[in-house]
């Protein structure tokens, strides 16, 4: 089991894992990294077979992710946006961590912290935090940090985005615009198309790691806390 977890709901090897990989190296722990990409995760159907013992029944990826989410200490969650939302796959892994979670006022995931990794096309990664925001709440896990970045639309690599006036490319760049390497967003990229632009705005790896650095000294000092407590209880 290790402390700090960090699960991503976007793609694989993108902006979101990037971001969450990280702050987690960022927190100097041991941790464990877990993508969503290409796993199974139905969504909510209501269906109250959880409330006897506070865990879904539904049998697919979920349950894996989630009981490690129960084990860790501190949960590091990432998500893209998708017309102005977190994207569905993330909604379907909360819908169910909290359906499940809070019957009989049970909630397991009360107490961890938590660290919101949002990602966005335009860099607007805000509606997507107020969604995670709205989960953590009602779990009842403590937010100690939020990041927005600017990720990678899939319009840059589907073979059409150049020339597609409707894609996510036209957003940044002028209809037409051959896609270099160095047009593309990423951690360490943001905002290709925005000149004279800070290094601290641009390259936003140190910052992330910041986070997780935070994450850590909090993490530190509740358990310094609990373990206090423990031992003027036993005494």
């Amino acid at each position: 089991m290790v402390e700090i977890l960090g699960v991503s709901s976007g793609r694989d090897s993108k902006v979101t894992e990037s971001l969450i990989r990280a702050i987690l190296e960022g927190t100097g722990k041991a941790y464990e990294f877990i993508s969503l990409s290409g796993k199974l995760i139905r969504p909510c159907e209501a269906c109250n077979g959880c409330v006897g013992n506070n865990r879904c029944i539904l049998d697919d990826d979920f349950q894996e992710v989630i009981e490690k989410c129960y084990q860790a200490k501190a949960i590091v969650f990432g998500a893209p946006n998708h017309w102005d939302h977190m994207n569905a796959k993330g909604h379907a892994f909360w819908e169910r961590a909290c359906f499940s979670g809070r019957h009989n006022s049970v909630f397991p995931l009360e107490g961890k912290l938590g660290v919101i990794a949002a990602v966005a096309g335009t860099g607007n990664g805000q509606p997507v935090i107020d969604d995670i925001e709205a989960y953590f709440e009602d779990a009842g896990i403590h937010i100690v940090e939020e990041i927005s970045v600017q990720g990678e639309y899939a319009c840059f690599t589907c073979g059409h985005g150049n020339h597609c006036p409707v894609g996510g490319v036209v957003d940044m760049y002028p209809l037409g615009t051959v896609i270099k390497p160095e047009n593309i967003p990423s951690l360490i990229n943001q905002h290709p198309d925005k000149q004279n632009l800070p290094d601290e705005e641009r390259n936003r790896l140190n910052y992330a790691r910041k986070m997780g650095e935070i994450l850590s000294k909090v993490l530190e000092t509740k358990t310094a806390k609990q373990e206090k407590f423990t031992r003027i209880t036993i005494e």
